[in-house]
């Protein structure tokens, strides 16, 4: 969601006549994010998102039109995908692919102001997600696999920052400590994989909406769960285990997790880990771009939760969850 194509006022008003939006009256630049250059457009018909990569596939921008189809028709609070006058979902222009999203009200909410009853209603919404995803046909393998954040970290050792090169020997231990830990048959479906605080919109304490698809995979249910768990339960260098307990509580209260599940979630939550914390490096503290163009996020708060899992172990996070 960074600012990676710049795109003239001429380009924004052939959208708004592609996808029927009506005149023009703003367009905001949004700065967040790594991959994806999103701008917040109001019209006279009302406001909206408006998103141009050059980096998903028509494949991949296919697999998230279908599976937020899927998720209205379930009635899942999810971002409303607009189409083109000819009923299409994005459309090649600039040099990449642009989609438009119906803007969504709410709020983000982030530490210290989230509680054990934000993220218990965090967890049930979650649960029901994968509930409501068992029966999605669609299919994308996971683009982040440990095979691609191995290879990250192959390119991160030959950097000429001693610092950098140097992580990526701790990382690639812990990588191969969370492979060794994820094991046996686990039931698989359509996950987020990316539910971050800002990708979470909130109508006072309630969930109001789940948005940015754009890393779904068919993967293990049980990497989502501890996904958002790093994203939401960590806070000044700890994982906090009141917040931990209500997610998990709150998400088995819709999905129960089987005791193979249960066996793998260290083993999730310490690659989700090493997953972030390289792409963070790669994406943020590598970026060229300047600050008016991307919201950067520091790879070290990534680097701790990896480290505090390290320390825990299995034994240990499963008691920080009360499983």
């Amino acid at each position: 969601m960074a600012v990676h194509t710049a795109l003239s006022p001429e380009v924004f008003t052939r959208i708004a006549d592609t996808f029927g939006l009506g005149s023009v009256r703003g367009v905001t630049p949004i700065p967040q994010g790594s991959i994806n250059t999103n701008h917040r457009v109001e019209t006279d018909s009302g406001r909206y998102f408006v998103r141009h990569t050059t980096v998903r596939s028509s494949d991949d921008l296919r697999f998230e039109s279908a599976l937020l189809h899927h998720l209205a028709a379930h009635h899942f609070p999810s971002p409303v995908l607009l189409t083109t006058r000819d009923g299409a979902t994005f459309v090649e222009m600039e040099g990449g692919r642009v989609s438009v999203f119906r803007w969504l009200a709410g709020e983000e909410k982030r530490h210290p102001g989230l509680t054990a009853e934000h993220l218990e209603r965090l967890g049930t919404e979650l649960g029901k997600l994968h509930r409501d995803t068992q029966s999605f046909t669609g299919s994308r393998g996971n683009p982040y696999s440990p095979d691609v954040v191995r290879g990250w970290l192959v390119e991160l050792a030959r950097h000429p920052d001693a610092t950098l090169s140097g992580l990526a020997g701790e990382l690639e231990h812990a990588l191969a400590t969370a492979e060794s830990r994820r094991q046996g048959l686990e039931p698989l479906g359509v996950i987020h994989a990316d539910l971050f605080t800002d990708n979470v919109k909130w109508l006072g304490d309630s969930v109001g909406a789940f948005f940015d698809f754009e890393m779904a995979c068919r993967e293990a249910y049980g990497l989502d769960l501890v996904i958002t768990l790093n994203a939401w339960c960590f806070d000044q260098g700890q994982y906090l285990p009141e917040l931990c307990r209500a997610l998990v509580r709150g998400y088995q209260d819709i999905r129960p997790l089987a005791p193979v599940e249960r066996a793998n979630l260290f083993g999730h939550a310490l690659f989700g880990a090493v997953r972030f914390t390289s792409s963070r490096i790669r994406d943020y503290h590598l970026s060229p771009l300047p600050a008016d163009k991307l919201v950067r996020k520091d790879y070290r708060t990534y680097l701790a939760r990896t480290r505090a899992l390290t320390a825990m172990g299995p034994e240990g996070y499963a008691a920080l969850l009360g499983l």
